[in-house]
């Protein structure tokens, strides 16, 4: 660092260069900052990256699915101008029972429903339910999410400000759904599908959004906000599985690009 020149310092730098390190190399550039990535793999992306493991033959090496992705982020970096193409199937889980019959979820709520019918009568009209209140309470999650975090201890004017609309979006939940926020969020998620669901294989996909990807199990007490959390990026049920063209590299190669 001591043998650069003036005009090539940097006033941060990015440990890791994996889709969150890309991300924030971004909008510290946007923002006037000159920052600098170290990445110690041969490609960025860290868990988001393609490789060829065999001459003319690629693959997603860990993560698989690219949902969800803040449709601001996208839009902001202009992955797409960048050589990012995404495809969010029809479907976006099935579900396969022991007794040979299969389960599907659809991006449109009515026909996961008609689906659920299928094996009860009770589960269908209750999907509706569900994914109606796990939109309403996600989007106010979300928002909260983007909020810089308040001084709770010397708060200033905005963060006052704040806490004033995020106070004001919960109570524009309505007495049930504000209630349920605040009651599903320390609960265990397979807890959380048993009470909404009678059908296990339709309690298992929902649960298992509360727990891909972490260190806990269904009956984990604090798993249902997982689930809230990823649903604050997108409100599927069951999440949308949104697939990259040319593997979740192409991903982080876009926003390497954007960067």
């Amino acid at each position: 660092m001591a043998a650069q020149t003036a005009t090539s310092q940097r006033d941060v730098v990015i440990i890791g260069g994996g889709h969150n390190g890309l991300i924030a190399a971004f909008y510290l550039a946007k923002a006037g900052f000159k920052p600098l990535v170290l990445e110690r793999s041969p490609q960025v992306g860290g868990a988001a990256v393609t490789d060829e493991f065999h001459p003319g033959f690629r693959c997603s090496t860990l993560a698989h699915t690219a949902g969800p992705i803040r449709p601001d982020v996208v839009r902001e970096m202009q992955l797409e101008k960048h050589g990012l193409m995404m495809i969010t199937p029809e479907v976006c889980v099935t579900a396969l029972s022991p007794d040979g019959r299969a389960l599907s979820l659809y991006q449109d709520g009515n026909k996961s429903a008609q689906e659920i019918t299928a094996f009860s009568q009770k589960d269908g009209p209750k999907y509706l339910e569900f994914e109606q209140s796990l939109g309403k309470i996600s989007k106010v999650i979300g928002e909260a999410l983007a909020t810089t975090p308040p001084n709770i201890d010397d708060p200033s004017r905005g963060d006052l400000w704040s806490m004033l609309k995020t106070g004001r979006a919960i109570r524009k939940l309505g007495r049930k759904d504000m209630f349920r926020l605040l009651r599903w969020g320390p609960m265990a998620v397979a807890d959380l599908a048993s009470e909404y669901f009678e059908t296990e294989l339709l309690r298992a996909v929902i649960a298992a959004r509360g727990v891909f990807g972490t260190f806990l199990g269904p009956w984990s007490a604090g798993s249902a906000l997982i689930l809230l959390i990823r649903a604050a990026g997108d409100p599927h049920p069951a999440g949308s599985a949104s697939l990259a063209v040319g593997g979740i590299g192409s991903v982080t190669q876009a926003m390497a690009s954007a960067a």
